[in-house]
């Protein structure tokens, strides 16, 4: 006969697993340009949803009854995240517009990062690719289904772009950036399910059906971000490459050179009929550089706030001409570069506080297991390459936040384990060396 305090015990496990699905969905995009059907103000309450039971998730799984139940729970082994982003938070609210709005954002961003620690703590990485996987499936579906029903809302229609998909998002490069977001978790899933008895063919049905639909965006930039990630995950399963370095170089050496080299060939590049402005980013990025040294270099604007700061905005926009480039000069939707995003975000101390928090996450690469490794090469290598030219990194609870706050906390807490490990080593072979001495 059952017990029945194992039957609730996977009642309540049951439970969790569909709100962390859910909270996964709502940070993958849904419901996205469903929003024009089902209002905005469901949109919020699906965010808001998603919010409150990701508190609810910590609060109840802190113990077996409700005097044991609490909200935070700290450990030493996170303090790098933790002094990033209540330190974030600090700065923000010293120098916001909006201290409600500010307050919400932080928040936020907080809860996400408590959230994704204790996942990383509960769950091993294959049950937390296959969550990440059924609210991938779930999108890849409410995607097929606008593509039937919804065709002139899901394909572009702006010039050029010969109607690439962008599904439930407004560009095709978010379609195909989270698309081949959701192709590297696939992958990582089946690199974790091979040798397994049962042939998983959801999952490669999965795979496949996202490649057509990244095929369909027409985005070269996330095919080749997907290639490189998924590549990394198999051409250095055994070499432990510095990840946070390569991260951080990565991304200064790509926006220095193409800063100071790109002018030099946009003759040839002109002459070849190609873009040298990496299709506007360029002038993008000189434009936050004369804003950001001329206001609040140090501090930035607020978390997540500069796009939604009308007098910032304004500053950012009267760099272009409205009759030369209107589209420059209305723009509102972000650096398309990691560095520059955090830079008018957070500041150069923000910026510094970042990049330390990635070192030292990363600090110990040995400590990691095989499966966490490849987590956190593949996680990495991608938003290393995404961070190059889009938006990433700037929101509070989307998919790439998420990954990068797991994959931080998997590192975190791996090193803090090995050396917990060490010490009891060395503390247990200490009385067996003075034995040896009294006896002497």
């Amino acid at each position: 006969m059952t017990d029945p305090r194992n039957l609730r015990r996977r009642e309540t496990e049951v439970i969790f697993e569909l709100a962390i699905i859910y909270s996964f969905l709502i940070s993958l995009g849904f419901p996205g340009n469903l929003t024009d059907f089902m209002g905005e103000s469901i949109e919020k309450l699906l965010e808001y949803g998603a919010f409150i039971l990701e508190i609810l998730l910590l609060m109840f799984s802190s113990g077996e009854s409700w005097q044991d139940i609490e909200l935070i729970h700290l450990n030493k082994k996170y303090w790098v995240m933790y002094l990033y982003v209540f330190s974030s938070f600090a700065i923000s609210m010293l120098v916001t517009f909006d201290a409600k709005l500010q307050i919400i954002t932080c928040v936020r961003l907080v809860v996400t990062m408590l959230f994704v620690i204790w996942l990383q703590e509960r769950y091993s990485i294959r049950e937390l690719l296959e969550m990440i996987c059924i609210a991938q499936a779930a999108l890849v579906l409410v995607t097929l289904f606008f593509m039937v029903f919804f065709r002139s809302q899901a394909y572009s229609q702006m010039e050029g772009q010969n109607n690439a998909l962008i599904g439930l998002f407004d560009t095709k490069n978010a379609c195909a950036t989270e698309l081949g977001f959701g192709i590297v978790m696939t992958v990582l899933l089946l690199r974790e399910k091979r040798g397994s008895k049962r042939l998983e063919m959801r999952w490669w049905i999965l795979l496949i059906v996202q490649v057509v639909l990244l095929l369909m965006c027409q985005a070269t930039g996330a095919l080749i971000t997907v290639a490189f990630a998924v590549l990394s995950i198999f051409i250095f399963p055994n070499q432990r490459l510095p990840l946070g370095l390569i991260y951080i170089t990565a991304n200064v050496v790509f926006l220095f050179s193409m800063l100071a080299l790109m002018p030099y060939f946009e003759d040839m590049l002109v002459a070849m009929g190609k873009d040298a402005t990496l299709t506007g980013r360029i002038p993008i990025w000189r434009r936050v550089i004369d804003v950001m040294t001329a206001n609040r270099t140090m501090t930035g604007f607020g978390y997540g706030m500069f796009w939604r700061d009308p007098t910032a905005l304004l500053k950012f926009q009267t760099g272009f001409s409205m009759r030369k480039d209107p589209f420059m000069a209305t723009l509102t939707t972000g650096a398309h570069n990691v560095i520059m995003e955090t830079w008018l975000n957070s500041g150069l101390l923000g910026l510094a506080a970042f990049f330390f928090t990635v070192i030292y996450s990363f600090r110990d690469m040995n400590s990691l297991r095989e499966d966490q490794y490849r987590l956190c090469i593949g996680i990495m290598i991608f938003l290393t390459i995404n961070g190059l030219t889009e938006r990433c990194l700037g929101g509070n609870f989307d998919y790439r936040v998420m990954s990068c706050f797991l994959v931080m906390a998997v590192g975190c807490n791996a090193a803090g384990s090995r050396k917990r490990t060490l010490v009891t080593v060395r503390n247990t072979a200490r009385p067996q060396k003075n034995q040896i001495e009294n006896a002497l």
